[in-house]
């Protein structure tokens, strides 16, 4: 995608955030509306007549109620796969238009020629109206405007008749903030797009992280974890099996001969023997816990939390079963006509061992004794229990 391309997709996204902005923010505005205009009739009927008053008020609720169908209509549909945000931007200026209208109406319906006092009542309610609307209908292009036009033009128009010096007096301070009021939309439509196009650019630097830390953490060529991971969970886990009382066990394994192998096939078909000892390895991880990671060239190594040596041991026969079962030709080792793996198991229930760095060293150990056994084995730190090599037919 060329930056051309990019500039009206990021357009868009800002745009279809301001509306879901607005009509999330609609049901607050029509629960004031429908409260501020009962307020009115209630203080108005001594002085308004009772049908006019009623109409007016009908009107407002009819426009209220249809903005209230398009907020459920647009509820559902956000529900669906196909949802369009841009589809709503006109349903949603419409609805800011009636309520303009409705409120215009009621500068002209509800002025009261013989109480000031009502005069001012009505164009401080007025101005709330527009000063209120400013955070929900600045998201969505001309939507303010929408509003704000009929209900300054009924209120001033209706102060004008009056002509007196007082009457013109209010109808400049009107039309003055009307002004203001369209400067300060304009300037909060800029804020709040600067604010989520910061928001978007903070999210896809965060998830960006998350992406390459998780990159340094796996291996490239099989896709496992990496030493740093490993060593990461390694302390992670020591700390966690230390409060917990719980034991943690390591295997640390070596592809046997791994050198003759790429001497004799290549390093393409190494780096595949690699790749499929890795899987053949997780797949024979049961918990969610569990992890092995490629800490070398053909180095291995697991991390077993809350199992014992035991239960490393069964891990172990699991590893090596999956491995003899890929019945991968080794025709230069020495061990086995197939690829093999030796294994070195330690424990933190060992009572040698009092830090991850000495598990570690005390699997490694292990390691190199099963090599010096023969290989295509395992050992047990601190004990003597050898598994023997597969049997050949």
């Amino acid at each position: 995608m060329n930056g051309s391309d990019a500039a009206p997709s990021e357009e868009r996204r800002l745009l279809c955030a301001q509306i879901e902005q607005c009509y999330d923010q609609l049901p607050i505005a029509l629960a004031a509306n429908i409260s501020i205009g009962l307020v009115l009739v209630v203080l108005f009927s001594g002085n308004i007549q009772t049908a006019v008053l009623l109409g007016w008020f009908a009107f407002l609720a009819l426009v209220l109620f249809a903005r209230l169908r398009v907020l459920q209509a647009f509820r559902a549909a956000r529900r669906r796969d196909d949802f369009n945000q841009d589809a709503w931007r006109r349903p949603f200026a419409l609805g800011a238009f009636g309520a303009g209208l409705a409120w215009g109406l009621a500068g002209l319906a509800l002025f009261d020629p013989d109480s000031f006092p009502h005069q001012v009542l009505l164009a401080f309610v007025l101005g709330g109206m527009m000063a209120g609307a400013i955070p929900l209908l600045s998201g969505v292009r001309h939507a303010f405007a929408l509003f704000a036009i009929p209900v300054a033009t009924g209120s001033i128009a209706r102060v004008l008749l009056a002509g007196d010096e007082i009457h013109l007096t209010m109808a400049l301070t009107m039309a003055i903030f009307t002004l203001a009021m369209f400067a300060v939309s304009v300037q909060v439509r800029r804020v709040f797009r600067e604010a989520e196009h910061l928001r978007r650019r903070l999210a896809a630097a965060i998830e960006g992280s998350q992406v390459l830390e998780e990159l340094i953490r796996r291996d490239s060529l099989t896709g496992i974890p990496n030493r740093r991971m490993f060593e990461e969970e390694l302390h992670k886990e020591w700390r966690r099996a230390g409060r917990e009382s719980l034991p943690l066990s390591i295997i640390s394994a070596d592809i046997d001969h791994f050198k003759k192998y790429n001497d004799c096939y290549g390093h393409q078909a190494g780096d595949r023997c690699l790749t499929r000892i890795a899987q053949a390895m997780q797949q024979a991880l049961s918990r969610p816990g569990d992890i092995v990671a490629r800490i070398g060239g053909e180095e291995f190594a697991f991390l077993l939390p809350g199992t014992t040596a035991e239960g490393a041991r069964s891990v172990a026969e699991q590893v090596r079963s999956h491995i003899n079962q890929l019945q991968l030709p080794h025709e230069t080792s020495p061990v086995a006509p197939m690829v093999t793996v030796s294994m070195g198991i330690a424990s933190s229930d060992d009572a040698t061992v009092s830090s991850p760095s000495e598990l570690l060293h005390a699997s490694d150990i292990a390691l190199y004794e099963a090599k010096r056994r023969g290989r295509d084995q395992f050992v047990v730190a601190g004990e003597c229990v050898v598994r023997p090599a597969r049997t050949q037919s």
